[in-house]
């Protein structure tokens, strides 16, 4: 700063050997200091040095945000949310969210702007925030570059489409598709062929809401001959979904060619070479570690392939041409693609190779056989990866069975991470499970840290109640 370093050596020299030159002192500060001498110079030129840069002036007010405000939860309960967001079990903020909305109470203004932040880098929470900051989303979206996420919470107006920045016009079209599909269609239709191919990929992902609408089939088609190859990928695992299409039943095609079931046995015939025709169909050349090339083109057409082309009995038949797991692998990729009970039951009960996709099928069943999948699937699969997948909160049922198990186990640190996923998962009915008025001993880390997280829950919900 201009004029510090004279003070300084007036300080150290003596104002008789060195006098202090006020005047090299930036303008604001002369103007204070009046008929002060070093000391007060030394302490105003300290403060301005502090603030960093010049007092702005001429400033005018923010625009206040117009609408009503949803009441305010009781004090704890705003203590509560302030402690997250300085990194206190900052993991419970989107439940604590969450059940606030349930309950309709509102976030305090002032801790928006932390809101946001928390938000900035973490997709998951920035629904809960939009949603958290109401009328005044779009207002602070406008003051920081690093909240422009908070647009999503304006979705009116055509203007947004054709003009708006790109989180406004994503959030326009999945708006629209979720109302009128066809219209949105429509307006993707429109821009597709000025848009660059990230964009392109973007609001291709936003036709799977409500897929099936008329004119989606054509239109994925005419994508599949895209000139992005993410896009092209894109559009054929949609057309994967769309019910009927001609892409499931050109799959379906290939698969009878090279696939038979004769007197109990299901015989293969590998594919000899990759077609244009496949390779536009999305079959990918490259195949998988633990895959041959003419094994793996064959996984891909049998996964993208109706579950409707197979019969639920083919799980159990032996195979010849191939390894069965070729088949198992396609079968459970196709399962959750479809979503379907039987055959996602069906193949936990076979015992099937699934490409890791135990935990998918598993969160395919309804939520009252968990339970008695998960005993039966524990003895081959780590329970935490089982329900590690599944849906927050889980029913009652499982998070009294899960944490009846950990009020059973010892110290040993393998269950720690079972635990930490239980802390979060288990519903709020069984936060008062008796193993949080359980003793613990000081190597017992892992079930200290559950209790008091199963605690704090429990608390939150009572302060929001």
């Amino acid at each position: 700063m201009r004029g510090w370093d004279g003070l300084v050596s007036s300080a150290l020299l003596g104002t008789d050997r060195r006098p202090p030159r006020f005047e090299e002192l930036p303008p604001k500060i002369q103007e204070q200091l009046g008929e002060g001498g070093l000391l007060d110079a030394a302490a105003l030129a300290t403060l301005y040095k502090r603030a960093g840069r010049v007092p702005l002036e001429g400033l005018t007010p923010l625009p206040a945000t117009q609408g009503e405000d949803s009441p305010l939860p009781r004090p704890a309960a705003i203590r509560r949310l302030s402690a997250m967001l300085t990194g206190f079990q900052s993991t419970a903020l989107g439940e604590w969210l969450r059940a606030a909305d349930a309950k309709g109470w509102g976030v305090p203004p002032e801790l928006l702007p932390a809101l946001a932040d928390h938000a900035r880098n973490r997709a998951e929470y920035r629904p809960l925030v939009v949603k958290a900051a109401g009328r005044r989303a779009s207002w602070l979206a406008d003051l920081n570059p690093d909240w422009r996420f908070l647009h999503e919470a304006v979705v009116e107006g055509n203007d947004q489409w054709t003009h708006g920045n790109p989180v406004q016009r994503r959030s326009w079209l999945r708006a629209l598709r979720r109302t009128d599909p066809a219209a949105a269609l429509e307006a993707l239709q429109e821009v597709w062929p000025t848009e660059p191919a990230p964009t392109r990929l973007d609001f291709l992902a936003l036709l799977a809401t409500n897929l099936g609408t008329a004119g989606d089939e054509v239109f994925l088609e005419r994508a599949l001959d895209d000139r992005s190859k993410e896009v092209r990928r894109a559009a054929a695992g949609l057309l994967q979904r769309v019910p009927g299409a001609l892409y499931g039943e050109r799959m379906a095609e290939r698969v009878h060619a090279h696939l038979m079931v004769s007197q109990g046995v299901i015989a293969v015939d590998l594919p000899t070479r990759l077609t244009k025709a496949m390779e536009r169909d999305g079959i990918e050349s490259e195949p998988q570690e633990g895959f041959g090339k003419r094994a793996w083109w064959f996984l891909q057409i049998l996964a993208a392939a109706p579950l409707t082309t197979y019969e639920l009995e083919d799980i159990n038949r032996p195979v010849e041409g191939c390894s069965p797991e070729v088949l198992q692998v396609a079968w459970a990729q196709a399962t959750v693609r479809e979503g379907n009970k039987d055959w996602a039951r069906a193949l936990l009960l076979a015992n099937t190779r699934t490409g890791g996709r135990v935990a998918e099928l598993l969160k395919i069943l309804p939520p009252e056989e968990w339970v008695p999948a998960i005993e039966l699937l524990r003895a081959r699969v780590d329970i935490a990866d089982l329900v590690g997948g599944l849906p927050v909160p889980w029913p009652t049922q499982l998070g009294n069975a899960v944490l009846d198990q950990l009020a059973r186990l010892g110290a040993d640190r393998r269950h720690a991470r079972l635990a930490s996923i239980a802390a979060r998962a288990v519903p709020a009915e069984v936060l008062d499970h008796p193993i949080t008025r359980e003793p613990t001993g000081e190597e017992d880390t892992w079930r200290r840290r559950l209790i008091e997280t199963l605690n704090f829950r429990r608390e939150m919900y009572e302060e929001l109640s």
